[in-house]
């Protein structure tokens, strides 16, 4: 379902880095935050069907250029040589509609997710520092249930982007089925 770009192929999947590139320009705040295209990592959908388009990119940040909320938060997993991966992800289309391609979505979050752990097993690393719009935050938290570590949403922080750390090491369907059982417990009065 996806394609993943090292830098060094960039040449080869030039319309879909073209296309992240556009996106990401349309977003001041990620912009601002993803402004050396050259060195990122991509994660594509493999062929754009019926006009949707998606994925991640991650780039190597240094944590200073982070939320403060989220640096604070990452002095305490002491990332190597001050630097981390960051992401931010998209799922774009014409006439792209949530209530008609659900069962796409749930997919789409789901496999991105997989593809992030991958991603994070082959860096050697265990978290990513995300920054997402409002819309991509939520789509990743109830459609996917990605295991988020720390979490700034978007009403909490000044450029209105969702700041949070993404955990690699747990299965998001074992921690939907934890939130089911935790919802269940609290329902009939018992302590989860």
């Amino acid at each position: 379902m996806f394609n993943i770009i090292e830098p060094k192929d960039r040449y080869l999947y030039k319309t879909v880095a073209d296309l992240f590139s556009g996106l990401i320009k349309e977003r001041a705040m990620l912009d601002y935050s993803f402004q050396d295209h050259t060195s990122a990592t991509f994660i594509a959908i493999k062929g754009q069907s019926n006009g949707i388009f998606g994925g991640a990119i991650l780039l190597k940040q240094r944590v200073g250029t982070l939320h403060q909320k989220v640096g604070k938060h990452l002095s305490t997993l002491e990332p190597k040589n001050g630097e981390v991966w960051t992401c931010s992800i998209f799922l774009h289309g014409e006439n792209y509609s949530l209530s008609q391609n659900e069962s796409f979505c749930k997919l789409f979050y789901q496999n991105l997710y997989q593809q992030l752990v991958e991603f994070g097993m082959k860096k050697k690393i265990g978290f990513l520092c995300l920054m997402l719009e409002p819309g991509e935050y939520l789509c990743t938290e109830v459609i996917g249930s990605w295991p988020y570590a720390f979490e700034i949403k978007p009403h909490e922080s000044r450029d209105g982007l969702f700041h949070g750390i993404l955990s690699l090491m747990i299965n998001p369907s074992q921690l939907h089925r934890k939130r089911e059982m935790t919802t269940f417990y609290k329902e009939i009065g018992l302590a989860a």
